[in-house]
């Protein structure tokens, strides 16, 4: 399994690396547009950025999210090709299980969407310490300062979503492959997906509903939905994933949270089972 991350990560680096300039061009380039006129001292005075600056401003944003949604499309496009292409002779064929081949393929792709986000927040945060210097990191700590339990409900639910949406994108292409074994249809998967990802939603958010029970990340207390007293603004029901209460402390449904990790694993199996027993080289 190893030597197969190896092959996928050796496969795969430089476009990573090609995105990652991208990114840090583009951020430079708003960062240092956005340093010509903002001035910390009156942050909360609304400045206008117009004429060329701002289009380049707005070309800059239009390209980060490009470049993400490039490498979206590039990484979970690596499974699909060996599905529908060629090397999959070759890597359907390896003393692998199918667990094994997907696992790497997944933790291949976590790590370089890590390595996307996680490259592009320093790079930023590097970049505003120097054009900003103290002012900036005053504002670094009054954000820390901010994160509680709501924040890191937000998180952790956030993460175990698009691991769970990752490997749904995975089911789908291999359930795909095997149920309409035309190749010049094979994007029928993203139609799979959009169905079984809404109906998944729609089962967890019922589930959460049904077991009203939710974490504080803090304390780790249990309260019924009933024993919380909600803000107002956020009283919608106890179908919700995260709630805040008058304190501001969050809670995450524990049920939600457990469905979102059996979804995945239950996927994960099966994707592994149909590469493994039902893909017709």
């Amino acid at each position: 399994m190893r030597k197969y991350m190896k092959y996928e990560i050796k496969g795969s680096y430089k476009f990573i690396l090609g995105i990652l300039s991208i990114l840090i061009i583009a951020s430079t380039i708003i960062q240092m547009n956005v340093s010509k006129f903002v001035e910390f001292d009156n942050i909360n005075t609304p400045q206008n950025v117009t004429g060329f600056k701002g289009l380049m401003l707005f070309v800059s944003v239009l390209v980060i999210f490009g470049a993400f949604l490039t490498a979206f499309f590039h990484i979970i496009g690596s499974f699909k090709k060996e599905l529908y292409e060629d090397r999959g002779y070759l890597t359907f064929t390896l003393p692998l299980t199918g667990n094994k081949i997907l696992g790497a393929k997944l933790i291949v792709a976590i790590m370089w969407f890590a390595v996307l986000g996680i490259g592009t927040f320093l790079f930023n945060m590097l970049l505003a310490i120097i054009l900003y210097g103290s002012e900036w990191l005053n504002i670094v700590k009054q954000a820390l300062g901010m994160v509680n339990s709501v924040w890191i409900s937000v998180v952790l639910i956030s993460g175990l979503s698009a691991i769970m949406t990752l490997i749904l994108i995975y089911f789908s292409m291999a359930l795909s492959r095997v149920s309409i074994r035309n190749k010049k249809i094979g994007g029928l998967w993203f139609v799979i997906f959009l169905i079984l990802n809404a109906v998944l939603s729609y089962i967890i958010l019922k589930i959460s509903g049904a077991i009203p029970y939710f974490i504080n990340l803090s304390s780790f207390g249990i309260s019924h939905y009933y024993e919380l007293s909600m803000l107002p603004d956020f009283v919608t029901g106890a179908e919700q994933i995260i709630l805040i209460d008058n304190n501001f402390n969050g809670y995450l449904n524990i049920a939600s949270v457990l469905s979102h990790v059996l979804a995945s694993v239950g996927a994960f199996l099966s994707t592994g089972y149909l590469i493994e027993k039902k893909i017709d080289l």
